[in-house]
């Protein structure tokens, strides 16, 4: 770590010994812990805190902080600030229904995401200013995030005692739309369109969702307030934020934004935005995901589990050996898949072919596929065929595209073999080594 990132730690350390060592030993028994001893940040801390007779739980009784000092790795929070914006959401935790809220806290110097994990006595709702006490951070994409667990605390405060956050709208291509950017302006075509009813506390609200797209791409959004929004209209949004789900940005909007509805010729018609997602794989990466992608691209593996496979009938989970790990023995449900792994040269990712494109690639059906597999006695062989058909052959494929843990995954929605003229493609390279 250079210097400029060691600072706030050696900070913490000098506070939790109250100063009496100084910076410079600091630094070198920091540096001593991390590359001698190979243990983590906040395992060398606490042990340099620890070796000075200090308390390493000095640590994490952190001074208030404003939003632009929080790291992402504070255990014992304390901020002040304004719901910039406040949403419920169900999830489900070891079997059971949860509700939390999730929304965009600010104050003069900032903004940024959090999550109140557990429900509060008091009623809290966007626009009110809050003092959080003993929240934690932690970080996603890299961007610091607040949590507030059952140990936190929260007051109300009144509004003077918060400055206003005041930040230029950023105008911005739905290709560089990434998590965590705040008061965007947007131009693009909505090309999809949905409205969900569900209840809240305050009665029944309304939530219109679909697919807003560019010249550079497409992006799902998620508008909390009645536009009067209409599939093709061609709108500008000012004031959205995003958020991701599976590491695919979301454009949000509410009754603060702004929603204008512009011309028709600002932005190409929806035919011509059909193929305006191509990207590639690093590019994917740097983004977290991307709806209705398209990435050209070389299959340089199929997997196993490809070609005929045969799925749980209760959870369609894959049979392995005429077992399902969740449910034993079980008699499988044939079906036809491609799990394989695209490259580009940029990157790679893992793709998934559902059971239409991989018939459609294969040139046959299912039912086809299991009278050969019975004929020769042997299931690899439709995978042994996609591998003779797919492996390095240059392709565009187009789908969804989710991140986690393990990477990128595209599901592809539309799968063709591109053809290339060798010849051209010769006269092309010579061009270029000749210049």
């Amino acid at each position: 770590m250079n210097e400029k990132e060691l600072a706030p730690h050696i900070e913490d350390i000098n506070r939790a010994l109250k100063g009496k060592v100084n910076s410079e030993q600091i630094e070198e028994e920091l540096q001593k812990f991390r590359s001698e001893y190979r243990i983590s940040l906040g395992d060398a801390k606490r042990a340099i805190v620890k070796k000075f007779g200090g308390d390493p739980l000095e640590l994490y009784l952190n001074p208030e902080k404003k939003i632009n000092e929080i790291r992402g790795d504070e255990r014992s929070l304390d901020i002040k600030a304004r719901i910039l914006s406040l949403q419920d959401k169900e999830i489900e935790i070891e079997g059971k229904p949860k509700t939390i809220f999730y929304g965009i806290l600010g104050d003069d110097t900032g903004t940024v995401p959090f999550t109140l994990w557990e429900a509060k006595s008091l009623d809290l709702e966007k626009g009110d200013t809050v003092h959080l006490k003993n929240a934690y951070a932690n970080t996603w994409n890299d961007q610091p995030q607040v949590n507030v667990g059952s140990m936190a605390g929260i007051c109300i405060l009144d509004d003077h005692e918060v400055p206003p956050f005041e930040r230029e709208p950023q105008q911005c291509m739905v290709k560089d739309i990434r998590e965590g950017m705040r008061n965007l302006v947007v131009t693009g075509r909505i090309l999809s369109l949905e409205k969900k009813s569900f209840q809240t506390d305050d009665g029944e609200k309304d939530l219109f969702s679909g697919v807003l797209g560019d010249e550079s791409g497409k992006i799902q959004f998620s508008a909390w307030h009645d536009f009067r929004l209409e599939t093709q209209q061609v709108i500008r949004v000012t004031g959205g934020y995003v958020r991701s789900w599976r590491g695919i940005p979301q454009l949000n909007f509410d009754d603060s934004a702004e929603v204008e509805t512009l011309d028709d010729s600002e932005i190409p018609s929806s035919d011509v935005l059909k193929d305006s997602s191509n990207m590639t794989i690093s590019q994917l990466a740097r983004r977290g995901g991307a709806v209705d992608a398209i990435v050209d691209a070389v299959v340089i593996d199929i997997k196993t589990g490809s070609g005929l496979i045969f799925r749980c009938p209760e959870c369609n989970r894959v049979v392995q050996k005429g077992a399902c790990r969740i449910h034993g023995k079980v008699d499988g449900e044939a079906d036809l898949r491609v799990k394989g792994i695209l490259d580009d040269g940029t990157g790679a990712l893992t793709m998934i072919m559902t059971r239409e494109l991989t018939e459609e690639v294969l040139g046959y059906d299912l039912d086809r596929a299991k009278e050969l597999a019975r004929d020769r006695m042997d299931q690899d062989i439709i995978k042994d065929e996609l591998e003779e058909l797919m492996i390095a052959q240059p392709m565009r494929i187009r789908g969804n595209v989710t991140s986690d843990e393990y990477g990128l995954m595209l599901v592809a929605t539309e799968v063709k073999f591109k053809r290339i003229d060798v010849e051209a493609e010769a006269r092309r390279l010579l061009d270029e080594v000749s210049v």
